[in-house]
Parts: C-alpha cells; sequence; structure tokens
C-alpha cells in the first residue's frame, strides 16, 4: 500500500500534467481571440476617429459608497489608440483615492477579455455616436471661428497702418 507522500505526489504530478495540456489549450485559443480583436483594432485605427467611448459591462456598489466598475472602451491607452478595458474601484465618499487600471485589449486581464467580447457591438454603437457628436460640435465651432475670423479680418484691414510697416 502506497504511502501517504507517494500518493500526494502521484496526484500533484498527474494534476500538474493534465494542468499543463489544459493551459496550452487555453492559450490557444486565447491567442486566437486576440487576433479576431486585433484585426477589428485595426480596422479602427484606419478610420482615425481620434476619440474615444467606454461602454460599462459590470457595475456594482455597496450601501457604503464602495463601487467597482469594468468598462469596454476605444480609447488612448500608453499613449495608443485601441480597443480597451479598465476596472475602476473606489467609494464615492473619497473620490480622490480611487483605482482606475486601463489595457489595451490584448494586454487586459483575460477574464476581463472574455466578458467584453459580447458587448463589441455595443462599443461601435458608441463609437457612431460619439463621432456623430464630435462631427456637430466641429460644425458648429468651425461656424464661431469663421465669424471672429472674418470679423478680425475687418477690423485689421480698417486700421491706419504703423509707421513700421510702411
Amino acid at each position: 500500500m502506497p504511502g501517504k507522500d507517494e500518493s500526494l505526489t502521484v496526484r500533484v504530478s498527474s494534476a500538474y500534467k493534465q494542468l499543463s495540456s489544459a493551459a496550452t489549450e487555453l492559450n490557444t485559443v486565447s491567442d486566437e481571440l486576440g487576433k479576431f480583436v486585433g484585426a477589428l483594432d485595426t480596422a479602427l485605427k484606419k478610420l482615425n476617429l481620434g476619440i474615444s467611448t467606454w461602454i460599462r459591462l459590470d457595475s456594482r456598489e455597496d450601501g457604503l459608497g464602495n463601487y467597482s466598475k469594468r468598462d469596454l472602451g476605444y480609447a488612448k491607452v500608453g499613449g495608443k489608440w485601441g480597443i480597451a478595458l479598465r476596472t475602476m474601484n473606489g467609494n464615492h465618499n473619497t473620490p480622490d483615492i480611487s483605482n482606475v487600471e486601463e489595457w489595451l485589449f490584448n494586454e487586459a486581464p483575460r477574464a476581463l477579455r472574455i466578458e467584453s467580447i459580447e458587448k463589441l457591438p455595443d462599443l461601435f454603437d458608441g463609437l457612431i455616436k460619439e463621432a456623430e457628436s464630435a462631427t456637430s460640435q466641429i460644425r458648429a465651432r468651425t461656424s464661431q471661428a469663421q465669424h471672429l475670423a472674418h470679423i478680425l479680418t475687418e477690423i485689421a484691414s480698417h486700421q491706419p497702418m504703423r509707421k513700421t510697416e510702411l
């Protein structure tokens, strides 16, 4: 009859072999997922949007003001635009003390990446709304800038020339 130590060794050794196989398969499918999201990311970068938006994946609060949130977005993280994920947690009573972590998609924790996939269509919808809103705002500001430029051009053309300009 094998001793307790021998049985423990056999079980751990067997479990490690199974875990190694499971990890290999997990990494393979995770890399495949990353490639597909990378293709979406590349397509978005070609649009040169320069706008960000975030879609809530999950939000939790307790009665004491503590909160935790998880978001999927398109944003500039670490100087690079891309599909991104973030977590936030803190307490509404102490807003200066909060923790926010942001990652580009393929650098984020695996569980967060898995959770976010079904929200990708919502992210695209959010980007459409942000692009339309930004377009409208830019049009309004362009009209204001055009008006100001016209006024300043008129004022400048009616001022007498200074001696240094003659």
